[in-house]
């Protein structure tokens, strides 16, 4: 089946995710389902579910039944939700399945609405055809990852989005759970894109934090897996007052990333020679090292150098005083390229919105 959401570069061919593939946008003009929670009609699918709205209803839900979270951020809160799921105290595992039901529900209206496709949900996506429709309606098996897809959380909304189905009588996706997603996107790219017997850093930059480990491959496949602290992603801001303000961000961003890739190299060198090849999974469309500059935190880099794989590899060379090369892959697809072997697949990563990426893309 040809996926009408993967594009082919002009200039090499290689295969890239064109930025249509996005949920986040997406209207539920139309809910495919009534009577489970008809108040998200018309809501966009970022708005219907995310993991800013799952720890807002957390803290709703906290507070109306006298749940003390303490002094606990809202990173944390998903987390708080998943262990209270099985508490011994009653007002915990009270707040934490109204949570759970609630999104668990969302979760499967969304996946049922695009495995139906209903003419107003289908009118109300102007940039998808008939082929992006079918592509999803025909779609065998969708993988869950991120952090509201962990431990209880994930296992509790595969339960709702299979309710969600049998109600509407309609045949669900396969859905595939993973648990440890936190360096899925690290071990995605490093396991399809690093040659054998390198070892290399892989970053992850994703929209609230950054993940680095230095990868050792060997024989095809990964033998050695070296995590570094996750880092804060900061100078995140995606609107601006002025295009003076915008470029001071651009600026700002570009810096941090500049540092952030040089310590972590020379981190990883404590432990023996690196490749120079830098391979980065980044919160943006991109392809042939050009970045989106419509959507998201990264976008803004654009305005640093349209090509802004190749300016990192001119700073990172003159920091690091060797030619360093870089590669920019989507993070939804890096996250995908882990399960190739899976045929006929999406996987949506569960975070600040949906990551989409696609297990039948071919990036060499």
């Amino acid at each position: 089946m040809k996926n009408p959401f993967i594009c082919i570069s002009v200039t090499d061919r290689t295969e890239y995710l064109s930025s249509r593939g996005s949920l986040n946008r997406a209207v539920l003009k139309k809910l495919p389902l009534y009577g489970i929670e008809d108040g998200i009609e018309g809501l966009t699918f970022k708005d219907i579910f995310s993991t800013p709205s799952f720890v807002a209803a957390i803290r709703h839900e906290c507070a109306r039944l006298g749940v003390d979270t303490g002094d606990l951020p809202d990173y944390m809160l998903p987390h708080f939700a998943d262990e209270a799921l099985s508490s011994p105290k009653v007002r915990d595992r009270q707040m934490a399945e109204r949570v759970v039901k609630r999104f668990g529900n969302r979760l499967g209206l969304l996946l049922l609405a695009l495995k139906t496709g209903e003419r107003e949900n289908r009118e109300a996506r102007g940039d998808w055809d008939d082929a992006c429709w079918e592509y999803w309606a025909k779609l065998d098996t969708v993988i869950l990852t991120g952090g509201l897809a962990s431990s209880m959380l994930g296992r509790r909304f595969k339960e709702y989005i299979h309710a969600i189905f049998d109600a509407a009588h309609v045949k669900p996706y396969q859905i595939m759970l993973f648990d440890n997603g936190t360096y899925i996107g690290v071990m995605g790219v490093a396991q399809r894109l690093m040659p054998d017997d390198t070892a290399s850093l892989v970053l992850d930059f994703g929209h609230t934090g950054i993940k680095r480990a230095v990868v050792k491959k060997a024989f095809g496949e990964i033998a050695e897996f070296t995590p570094q602290d996750s880092l804060p992603s900061l100078h995140m801001k995606s609107r601006f007052d002025s295009e003076e303000e915008k470029r001071r961000e651009a600026i700002a961003l570009h810096r941090y990333i500049v540092n952030t890739i040089t310590s972590s190299y020379r981190e990883g060198l404590i432990s023996g020679p690196l490749s120079g090849t830098v391979l980065i999974s980044i919160a943006n469309y991109t392809h042939n090292g050009v970045l989106n500059s419509e959507r998201g935190g990264y976008a803004k880099l654009c305005e640093i150098g349209a090509d802004y794989a190749r300016v990192l590899e001119d700073d990172l060379s003159g920091e690091l005083h060797r030619d360093i090369k870089v590669r920019l892959v989507h993070d939804s697809t890096a996250s995908a390229l882990y399960f190739s072997d899976i045929d006929n697949a999406a996987c949506i990563t569960l975070g600040t919105g949906f990551g989409v990426g696609f297990t039948d893309i071919h990036i060499q």
